[in-house]
């Protein structure tokens, strides 16, 4: 049974008097201040297509401006593979 069906239940066994007694009672509680939420809103994450086209704009604007090349191993060192 939930908690809320056990309350029912024993609600539903009170007198008139002791009914009257706790909805007063109820009456006077302060009723629970909800947890403040942050002001400042969540930041969305951007689509994936708007960020693979960010991605690939940066990539074609750094594309060919560098000169750095992998580095190669001379020719001499390089034996053929024998199968």
């Amino acid at each position: 049974m939930s908690t809320v069906e056990l309350a029912v239940k024993k609600v539903q066994g009170l007198s008139e008097t002791e009914a009257s007694a706790l909805l007063d009672w109820l009456a006077q509680q302060k009723p629970r201040a909800r947890a403040s939420k942050p002001s400042a809103k969540p930041r969305r994450k951007p689509k994936r297509q708007q960020t693979i086209a960010d991605l690939n704009a940066w990539y074609d604007s750094i594309r060919r401006t560098t000169d750095w090349e992998p580095p190669r191993m001379p020719d001499d060192l390089v034996q053929r593979v024998k199968l």
